[in-house]
């Protein structure tokens, strides 16, 4: 790798909202651009305003494209890292959209996709408190449920780039059925759709809180993050929600456990910026169901990096302290 090529751009595509940065070796920030992401509009579109944005960031960093090392794609969904392609994300409404091809094209220099799950990983990894860590499984719980997981100092992708699908595995094989087709899925009990679902459906049975009160009686309006507000102040069915919630997490990083050993894992996610019941309650199921050695060994931790881990994941996979980790 060049030496010379002191940056790296990373870019977190989602639903709502494009952020693009140029970050160096250090994980450091140096500008960053953000714009609505306007699903509405043809694919095209979008990936010309992501090119503009990464115009704009360059241009007001006044550093030259030639001393860019790549740039990331942090996204949602099913990617083909090499075709350097969106298969299929449902919040873009995007089906087989060569997005890495069309931006390298303009640029000339190379372009990677990576899942979102995958790019925290990535940024706590190369940046975070898990810097240089082998072994580390990033999780997030935010609207949906996933995990990106490092084992070995290697990013476990899976033959199609799909690895880490951590709110798919089946808690009860008897349970509601999933959008992916599955049935009781982690993601049915602890993400923030879960969540919101959940204090809804307690709020029409009559049960008393603040949820309702607070939200004008409008149960549409409730959401994940006034969950974990109430919670918070302590309101009761708020509290029970988010334990609730972190049972089932807990069951589900019991098997993370278990299955990879990890030596760090770290939760993120906007559900988790009020999650400490859920976290205490997380932690307290692994102590009880867990192998004691191996769970002893991992490290449970809130992230460090908040909202810019897709951006710092993205520009990361241009800075492995270690080769085998991601080929660029």
């Amino acid at each position: 790798m060049n030496q010379d090529k002191s940056y790296a751009i990373g870019i977190d595509l989602g639903g709502t909202k494009i952020i693009a940065a140029i970050v160096d070796q250090h994980g450091n920030i140096l500008r960053q651009a953000n714009a609505a992401t306007q699903t509405e509009e043809a694919a095209a579109a979008v990936i010309g305003r992501i090119g503009d944005l990464v115009q704009n960031v360059l241009d007001d960093s006044g550093i030259n494209i030639s001393r860019i090392r790549g740039i990331g794609i942090a996204t949602a969904g099913i990617i083909d890292t090499q075709r350097q392609m969106v298969i299929f994300a449902s919040n873009l409404n995007w089906s087989d959209v060569p997005i890495g091809v069309i931006l390298q094209e303009r640029f000339g220099v190379a372009v990677q996709l990576i899942n979102d799950a995958n790019a925290a990983a990535v940024a706590e990894w190369a940046f975070g408190s898990a810097r240089g860590t082998k072994d580390l499984i990033y999780v997030t719980v935010s609207t949906g449920v996933g995990a990106g997981i490092i084992s070995g100092g290697r990013l476990i992708t899976g033959v199609g780039d799909s690895a880490g699908e951590f709110g798919h595995i089946s808690l009860d094989p008897e349970g509601p059925l999933c959008v992916c087709g599955n049935r009781g899925c982690l993601e049915n009990y602890t993400s923030g759709l879960a969540l919101a679902s959940r204090a809804r459906e307690q709020l029409l049975h009559g049960v008393t809180s603040s949820l309702l009160v607070d939200n004008g009686n409008d149960l549409s309006r409730i959401t994940a993050r006034e969950v974990g507000e109430a919670a918070d102040r302590g309101d009761i069915l708020s509290m029970t929600l988010m334990k609730e919630a972190g049972y089932y997490l807990g069951v589900g990083l019991t098997n993370l456990i278990h299955l990879f050993n990890p030596q760090v894992i770290v939760i993120g996610g906007g559900v988790m910026k009020n999650g400490h019941l859920l976290l205490a309650e997380a932690k307290n199921v692994i102590r009880e169901r867990s192998i004691s050695r191996m769970a002893n060994q991992a490290s449970i931790q809130l992230t460090t990096i908040g909202a810019e881990a897709g951006v710092l994941g993205a520009a990361g996979m241009y800075y492995p302290s270690e080769r085998e980790m991601v080929e660029v």
